[in-house]
């Protein structure tokens, strides 16, 4: 419809009345067209439709009320069609609007308000036709809206509904229009329902809450959007209820929340989980003044299992393990680990894992700690047992830390960190076992943590130094070598021995650095005493850690050239347990050095895993018995007996020989009269500084009668 000047059909065989009309319309504003009967003005409206029909009646080819049909039937009903009729008795009026006429106009017209007339018309017509685009327009709305609609009264009683998904309703509208939401759905639902009603009631809207329907098809979910409808003064509120079925989202909702609190391996709740349960049980054992314990539980041995059978049957084991712990509690204890693992009692048991091999279990309702170290040490004998992983018997054992409520900490993350303090612990007093969290564990650890942090700095401040224990050659009873070994004089704590912070450093990774200083300043040394024309020869130590670092043969030869001294004078002593570890690269390490002239000693020969084979296989220049077998010579035969084996193996295989700590005469006779090679100990030399080395090499102990010459 054009609104600026939209377009009239005046349809009249009576010439004259066209004229009259066509001059008052188009004096309204309007345009005019003339149709001289009802033929043609179907075919005009049919090739170029006008905006409104002024119709006659009585007209000689076609009527006007069949021309008013048949133009409804083909404009629709949005048309405005007038019709103009002498006829004003009320049945011609009644055939007018039954034909589908808008409007009727009497003759004769009153041409002065004729054009207010039609403007109205009009007015009229667009506001239906605004109407109408409106109500497509929101039906449009409704139709891309897979919810359910309902209205309803403050009683929650179904009023209408418009369910585009019928499978989501409960029932059939037959029965639940006019019934209450109460006899329809379930109670927990129109419980739920009702809340909305209400709270939407007093603040015109709510939206958000969720409620359960068993449908046909299955349990399904749905949220509430609710707004209260403007009513009439004396009905009662009503409100317009939308219904979302949210089944997928809170399938979704689950999934999230299973993957954000589970592990995916073993279905046990995670460490996030997991603390946050201890924490809701420390509130409650808080107000009732008991007690609870945090069990810390890691698998020994389990790194080994991955590394030779694989991650897969080590997430065997780790489900196998989970398995297992929660057999070894009694119900009431918390354990880590998944619901669907079948228990009795399970309500009462979580099941969760903290990551890696580490499992918790939270034991409750305790009278005394010692009742904790009970629950640990039957999981700890139960682990025992082997498991079954593809066929193969797997044996681990576990070790676990004990912290308690509230004497080790009064919140989740304190028990934890304690739990795993003794956890720590356990693990280095010999495995298998349990220990309770001490809080000296804590301020032994916080001593290893300024230690580490102390040793990365302890280069560059030179707080490092060597000394010197000198070796005696039993043949000559001089000094032929001398072992170096590191020494640390810390600012604030003083010496530090080696015992204490270099097994730290092999854990913190400094192991390297330091022994490439050691190296270094030991090579710098003898290099000094070969120029000056003693030359000694100086053993230096090598961790088991260097031997993971394919540089390490590279990194000696290359600080032997830089310093000068003769390969010949630099022995490198190693463990057993370096030995042990990867030996078939160990070996050929220690060949490639052992070519290049540079000597090889086996430190602490006899208290590890001691074999004739590596004694053959690896190049073995020198065998150092371990101080423990001198101690007990005099006393054990057994030590003594034992010290005799090694020397006559060693006679038979060329290999010399050093005893380790002689600390008296006696032993230094008994060790001379055996004919070991060497002797070193607090008898001959402490170990002192590189200065005191030189005038003790112009000394010759005579060790027959073990007496000293200057």
């Amino acid at each position: 419809m054009k609104l600026d000047r939209p377009t009239i059909l005046v349809v009249d065989d009576d010439a004259d009345a066209r004229l009259v009309m066509r001059a008052a319309l188009r004096k309204a504003g309007y345009d005019v067209r003339e149709a001289v009967g009802g033929s043609d003005a179907l075919l005009q409206m049919r090739d170029e439709p006008c905006d409104m029909v002024m119709l006659d009646v009585e007209m000689p080819d076609i009527g006007g009320l069949e021309v008013c049909m048949a133009l409804r039937a083909s404009a629709g009903s949005l048309l405005p069609i007038v019709m103009v009729t002498g006829l004003d008795d009320l049945q011609s009026v009644e055939a007018a609007y039954v034909s589908g006429a808008t409007d009727f106009i009497s003759k004769p017209v009153n041409w002065a308000l004729l054009g207010h007339r039609v403007r109205y018309l009009f007015r009229s017509a667009q506001a239906m036709q605004d109407l109408r685009a409106a109500e497509s327009r929101n039906a449009a709305v409704l139709n891309a809206i897979p919810d359910l609609l309902f209205e309803v009264d403050i009683d929650g009683r179904y009023i209408d509904y418009r369910a585009p998904r019928a499978e989501l309703l409960l029932s059939t509208p037959d029965v639940f229009i006019g019934r209450t939401v109460g006899e329809i759905l379930p109670h927990a639902a129109a419980k739920i329902y009702m809340t909305a009603l209400h709270t939407a009631f007093g603040s015109g809207s709510c939206s958000g809450l969720q409620y359960e329907l068993p449908l046909a098809k299955g349990s399904s979910w749905f949220e509430l959007s609710v707004s209260r409808k403007a009513v009439d003064s004396g009905q009662k509120p009503r409100f317009i209820v939308l219904s979302r079925e949210i089944t997928e989202r809170k399938r979704a909702e689950a999934k999230i929340a299973q993957l954000a609190y589970y592990d995916s391996l073993t279905g046990l709740p995670n460490r996030q989980s997991f603390v946050e349960r201890v924490n809701r049980e420390i509130a409650r054992t808080g107000e009732s003044g008991g007690r609870l314990a945090l069990l810390f539980m890691d698998l020994d041995g389990f790194k080994t299992v991955n590394d030779t059978m694989g991650h897969a049957a080590g997430d065997l084991l780790l489900q196998s393990v989970a398995i297992r712990i929660s057999d070894g509690l009694r119900p009431s204890d918390l354990l880590s680990r998944p619901m669907s693992i079948d228990h009795p009692n399970g309500e009462d048991i979580e099941l969760a894992r903290l990551g890696g091999d580490e499992f918790t279990a939270l034991v409750l309702g305790i009278e005394r700690p010692e009742d904790a170290a009970v629950v640990a040490q039957r999981v700890v004998s139960m682990m025992r047992k082997p498991f079954s992983i593809d066929g193969h018997d797997v044996t681990v054992t576990t070790s676990i830390g004990i912290a308690t409520y509230p004497d080790d900490g009064e919140e989740a993350g304190m028990l934890l960190r304690h739990a795993d303090t003794a956890m720590y612990y356990a693990k280095q007093s010999g495995r298998d076992n349990s220990q309770s969290y001490k809080p000296s564990f804590t301020r032994d650890l916080v001593h290893r943590f300024e230690l580490d942090g102390s040793m990365r700095t302890a280069l560059k401040q030179e707080e490092f130094h060597l000394v010197y224990q000198p070796q005696i050659d039993v043949a000559s009873g001089c000094i032929r070598s001398v072992e170096a070994l590191i020494r640390w004089t810390h600012p604030t704590m003083g010496l530090i021995t080696p015992l204490e912070f270099i097994p730290r450093a092999e854990k913190n990774g400094l192991i390297d650095e330091i022994s490439q200083w050691v190296l270094k300043t030991a090579c710098a040394q003898a290099f000094e005493w070969q120029r000056a024309g003693t030359p000694v020869t100086v053993a230096v130590n090598l961790s088991p850690i260097q031997f993971r670092k394919a540089s390490l043969q590279q990194s000696i030869k290359e600080e032997l050239a830089r310093s000068g001294l003769a390969p010949g004078l630099l022995e490198l002593e190693v463990t057993e347990s370096a030995l042990l570890e990867n030996s078939d690269a160990t070996g050929a390490v220690l060949q490639n050095l052992n070519d290049a002239g540079i000597r090889i000693a086996l430190d602490d020969f006899g208290t590890g895993y001691s074999s004739l084979s590596y004694l053959t296989r690896m190049p073995i220049d020198h065998i150092k018995i371990d101080k423990y077998f001198i101690d007990g010579m005099m006393r054990e035969k057994e030590s003594y007996a034992i010290i005799g084996a090694i020397l006559a193996m060693a006679r038979s295989l060329g290999m010399c020989v050093t005893a380790e700590g002689v600390e008296t005469r006696e032993q230094a006779d008994a060790l001379t009269g055996m004919g070991c090679d060497r002797l070193q100990g607090y008898y001959f030399s402490r170990p002192v500084a590189a200065a005191e080395i030189a005038p003790l090499l112009a000394r010759q102990w005579k060790l027959s009668s073990v007496t000293e010459d200057a």
